[in-house]
């Protein structure tokens, strides 16, 4: 007792084996990752600017190369108490921007004055 297919019926099992499998390996190589991609840094404020638009904010640390970024919802929250020269700690998700690798602040609390 097997089961028997016609060749249009094997051709399109073969394919959608195949687009299963694809993504299955971009899902391995791109998917969301857990909390590997979290991070925690502290240092001093060396800078803060806002962007260009969308009214988010980019802090450059002393301590590390990576710019810390704070979304527009993030950034209207923290906005004014934060400036130069102050020592912060900062949790956030690691994230890649224009080639650059940057952590981004999900939460105002991800961002503590030391």
């Amino acid at each position: 007792m097997g089961i028997w297919l016609q060749r249009e019926e094997k051709i399109a099992v073969v394919l959608l084996l195949m687009a299963l499998s694809s993504l299955a390996v971009a899902y391995w190589a791109f998917g969301v990752s857990g909390s590997d991609d979290d991070i925690s840094l502290s240092g001093r404020i060396v800078s803060i600017r806002e962007t260009r638009t969308g009214g988010h904010i980019i802090i450059t640390l002393d301590s590390t190369p990576m710019q810390i970024f704070l979304p527009a919802r993030v950034a209207k929250e923290v906005r004014g108490s934060l400036s130069p020269g102050d020592r912060v700690q900062v949790r956030g998700r690691v994230s890649e921007y224009m080639g650059r690798s940057e952590v981004e602040v999900s939460r105002p609390s991800d961002i503590a004055r030391l």
